[in-house]
């Protein structure tokens, strides 16, 4: 057996392999691309496009050369700011190659967002398409920033990447820098932690390996089973394809696209999620595994399989970002009898905490009666559970904080103090609440931290915060988030008026005023209510987890259970 308990630890085995010897991850993906040749590396969905690893190589290979002659070095910042197409990974692996950090930006991100994320890392370079191709040159030019700007496209103001793919005389003898210490920072994903204001993480090349088929066998052959995945899929549709909506701003794109290099299968890329398309898409590309939000889940019950499609290609479907409600589980599994609908625990900071081995039969089985666990241990991470309040270690079947030490977890946040995300003995606080039962099958209860996700979107509370500070009416404010069984968290305003205001404005024109100044995304979809006060710390901070107890509807919610008079 992989993992093991000790007291109320649990542990699992090392991943102790010859990562130096590697040279880093661009000499991986370098490698990998050369022996995959003329294989099909990815799929424009909305053109048809295909690309091989043989092409993309070469245009990371010039890309690499000439972001060296611009003056990039190892350890500069590299930024892409693109939706899925074609040539959207490419400054990434070029990236990976010279030793510089690429950092990725969605172009769905609001305006704060945006500027506060480009302001943070400062970036040498940026690569943009059009669509953000303005708000991205006032940001740089407002913040006085040097960041050198280059255009998916045409553009008379700017490089543009074409200027990027142009033969180099070196190109034929060109290798990636070696990495000597897999420990360095590979790449810069943002999460917004647990002050509400997004940060970025440093990632280090083991958060690749460790989830990649470069770890050593296990023990356990049926886990082994796991990393067959890929080559079952390569067997039965020859060409397959991976499908995945995110862009290179998600780290489950940034994985996707490591995973396919290494395996030789091609990533099918989407943009706009359509749930009556999904199911054509699969059938027309052979489609072996894919990955969706919950949301994402919700939507393909709710529109329901044509009847002149197969999906006979899906051999797994993989969730993640939040909570799967067992319900809908049960929907699509019944929409697709054949086909393995996994959940996923992980964090930007520390990779996969959790997750169902679904070549083992034992495993399987027990997770097709039981979708509400997140899976088992992962290999190379070691666990214990935590009482929020006092901090002892709790056993089975009880819930607390989730604390793990591992090589995966991350470097820290960049130009940001990140020494309160582990305790005094070095384990990573997680965060979030969790228990796991006498089999070591992990549930996630809650979460500590502020953030709220809806359909798998981070929404900062300090940002809705900041916005109704402006509102004149307003005196404090805390947003919290209302459960929802399709969505996720449904933002909702507590807020204390100041007294000229009382009785003279109502919480629907609060959350028009939200409305008009945020992403539909972030409205204030969980309402508004007035209270007279918030309670307080001696230090005079809010009681968050007070107020969550106050409002709080979810049966379920775990603040609650603890049955905790929330006015103390």
């Amino acid at each position: 057996m992989y993992y093991w308990r000790e007291g109320n630890y649990i542990k699992t085995e090392n991943l102790d392999f010859p990562v130096k010897e590697l040279g880093g991850v661009g000499n991986v993906m370098y490698e990998r691309m050369k022996k995959n040749g003329q294989k099909t590396a990815q799929i424009d969905a909305a053109t048809g496009q295909k690309d091989t690893f043989e092409s993309l190589l070469q245009r990371s290979i010039r890309t690499a050369i000439t972001l060296k002659k611009r003056g990039i070095q190892k350890g500069d910042i590299v930024t892409t700011c693109s939706d899925n197409n074609i040539n959207a990974c490419v400054p990434l692996i070029a990236s990976f190659f010279i030793g510089a950090i690429p950092c990725s930006l969605d172009p769905t991100l609001s305006d704060f967002e945006m500027e506060e994320l480009i302001t943070q890392v400062n970036p040498k370079i940026i690569f943009t398409v059009k669509l953000s191709l303005a708000k991205i040159e006032k940001f740089v030019n407002d913040r006085n920033l040097d960041s050198k700007i280059v255009v998916f496209g045409s553009s008379s103001d700017h490089a543009t990447f074409e200027d990027f793919l142009q033969p180099q005389e070196s190109e034929e003898e060109f290798k990636p820098i070696f990495i000597e210490n897999p420990k360095d920072t590979l790449i810069i994903y943002f999460s917004s932690g647990t002050s509400g204001f997004p940060k970025g993480v440093c990632l280090n090349h083991y958060y690749f390996y460790n989830h990649s088929p470069l770890a050593p066998p296990a023990k356990n052959n049926d886990v082994d089973k796991e990393r067959q995945l890929y080559e079952l899929s390569v067997k039965k549709n020859g060409d397959c394809s991976f499908l995945n909506y995110g862009s290179m701003y998600w780290t489950s794109a940034g994985m996707g696209l490591f995973l396919s290099i290494f395996a030789g299968v091609s990533r099918l890329l989407c943009n706009n999620f359509n749930p009556e398309e999904f199911w054509y898409l699969i059938d027309k590309y052979k489609v072996s595994g894919g990955f969706l939000t919950p949301f994402q889940v919700t939507e393909l019950v709710k529109s329901g399989k044509p009847d002149d499609v197969s999906c006979s290609s899906l051999i797994r479907l993989t969730t993640g970002g939040a909570a799967l409600s067992k319900r809908y589980f049960f929907a699509l599994q019944e929409l697709l009898p054949d086909t393995d609908i996994v959940p996923t625990y992980a964090q930007t900071e520390a990779g996969m905490l959790a997750n169902f081995q679904i070549y083992n039969k034992t495993q399987r089985e027990i997770y097709k009666k039981n979708p509400e666990s997140v899976g088992l241990p992962v290999r190379g991470v070691w666990y214990k559970v935590v009482d929020p309040d006092s901090g002892n270690i709790v056993g089975p079947n009880e819930p607390g904080e989730l604390r793990i030490k591992s090589i995966c977890v991350m470097n820290g946040y960049y130009k940001r103090d990140y020494s309160n995300r582990f305790d005094e003995e070095g384990w990573f606080r997680t965060g979030d609440v969790v228990y796991y039962d006498e089999n070591c099958q992990f549930y996630v209860v809650d979460r500590l931290k502020e953030m709220l996700k809806y359909r798998g979107w981070h929404i900062p509370p300090a940002i809705l915060e900041l916005q109704l500070s402006h509102h004149p009416a307003v005196r404090q404010s805390v947003v919290i988030g209302q459960k929802h069984e399709e969505d996720g968290d449904h933002p909702m305003a507590i807020v204390v008026l100041h007294e000229e205001y009382k009785g003279k404005i109502t919480p629907e024109e609060i959350e028009q005023f939200i409305e008009e100044r945020v992403q539909d995304k972030q409205r204030l979809r969980g309402g508004v209510r007035f209270v007279d006060s918030f309670p307080m710390t001696p230090s005079g901070k809010v009681k968050r987890k007070t107020l969550k107890r106050m409002f709080c509807v979810d049966k379920n919610c775990y603040l609650r259970q603890k049955s905790i008079d929330p006015l103390k």
